[in-house]
């Protein structure tokens, strides 16, 4: 062996033992994962029965898992053929598999190296590890996201409304995305893209149940979203209002809303619930009005740019409209906090401030994920009215 292979050798076998010494943590978080799922201390044993449901009856159990689309109990029934073990460990791979894949997918969506993306990261590592214990799809569903948003930017307009309508078709909330594609690229495709995704939708419920017991899942679903999965029906029950929960109305009931003899309520001064809904709705309302704001600069920016900004405010926007907002879902904070990535000690004080928070109850309580969320929000906006325009702005100004 030559001197010169011999001082490559010793080269390579630092970076094979680190990528061992990666492969080997990967396995034992997934093996913990998996044996927490098999004794039912995750998320996921709530979904998982639903779909076992649909499996081995043909029918669906609305009421087994009302939140989630009774199209996720469909897809996910053919998991749902395996013990729950198993099929915790599957989903669970799935996952992890969905957060390897997202840095090559941001930095094709918005030309950020991966490890240029590392303080982004930082920031919101706590809440993907939260998701991927817990067996919650949030990983999965920012994945089809952002795939989704960059078929979009490549002309395919349907294959993008189609890939954020699989993640809808796991969850509700990434629905709101289409308003990112639509705000961006009005065009023919992005209308056939949903079309699409509702026909998918119905024809796998269709194909699982038969079109009777389709439309009356369906039907069934929405009766219970209207009613006891409802906000106030939540808040009625009691139900969700632990300190975890830090959707903007269960924060001010647990502070608030002293009519409803909740346990934990703290303040003195008592709001009606009416009164919360109203500072609620105001509140979205208003994000909803940044957003609409933002409009402008994001069509004069460099088109990565612009497409990002609003990947990131309409994340935050779905946070802010949702009565169930639990730890994991901040993990959506992440396409602000890669737009704010000329703002590194922003970023750094952020995570900092978010381990924080996840280790203190009260904080937590008081929803201070949430007041970071809509700083962020904030932040981004007004960083977005400040980038310099593209090159085709200034033309089209000139002229």
């Amino acid at each position: 062996m030559t001197g010169q292979e011999s001082g490559r050798s010793r080269l390579e076998r630092p970076g094979l033992v680190c990528k061992l010494l990666v492969a080997a943590l990967v396995l034992a978080f997934l093996a913990y994962v998996a044996q927490r799922g098999a004794r039912r201390a995750s998320d996921f044993k709530y979904v998982y029965g639903a779909a076992r449901h649909v499996w081995t009856t043909g029918a669906l159990n609305v009421r087994a898992q009302a939140r989630y689309p009774v199209t996720f109990h469909v897809l996910l029934s053919p998991l749902a053929a395996l013990p729950l073990g198993a099929a915790v460990a599957a989903w669970a791979a799935l996952s992890m598999m969905a957060v390897a894949a997202l840095p090559a997918v941001i930095h094709r969506l918005t030309e950020i190296e991966p490890r240029r993306q590392l303080p982004a990261w930082a920031l919101t590592a706590p809440f993907f590890i939260d998701a991927l214990v817990l067996g919650q799809s949030d990983p999965i569903n920012l994945l089809l996201v952002a795939a989704g948003l960059f078929a979009a930017t490549k002309g395919q307009g349907a294959i993008g409304m189609g890939l954020i309508g699989m993640a809808g078709l796991i969850k509700f909330l990434p629905l709101l995305h289409w308003a990112t594609v639509v705000a961006r690229r009005r065009s023919a495709d992005a209308w056939i893209g949903m079309v699409l995704t509702f026909a998918f939708g119905l024809g796998i419920l269709v194909a699982a149940v038969g079109w009777n017991d389709a439309v009356d899942g369906i039907g069934k679903q929405a009766e219970l979203l209207r009613g006891r999965h409802s906000p106030r029906g939540i808040i009625e029950r009691g139900a969700d209002l632990r300190p975890n929960n830090e959707s903007i109305p269960m924060v001010l009931v647990r502070h608030y809303g002293g009519s409803l003899q909740v346990a934990d309520a703290a303040a003195s001064t008592r709001l009606p619930l009416q009164t919360i809904f109203a500072i609620w709705y105001g509140s979205v309302a208003a994000l909803a009005g940044g957003w609409l704001f933002a409009l402008v600069p994001a069509a004069r920016v460099p088109p990565e740019r612009g497409w990002l900004a609003i990947f990131a405010l309409t994340s935050i926007v779905m946070l802010a409209a949702t009565p169930i907002c639990w730890n994991h879902y901040f993990l959506w904070t992440m396409p602000a906090a890669l737009f704010l990535l000329h703002r590194p000690k922003l970023l750094i004080m952020l995570a900092l401030l978010s381990l924080g928070i996840t280790m203190w109850p009260a904080a937590r309580s008081l929803g201070c994920h949430m007041m970071m969320a809509i700083g962020l929000f904030v932040v981004v906006i007004h960083d977005l009215w400040r980038e310099p325009m593209s090159s085709d702005a200034l033309i089209h100004q000139g002229n």
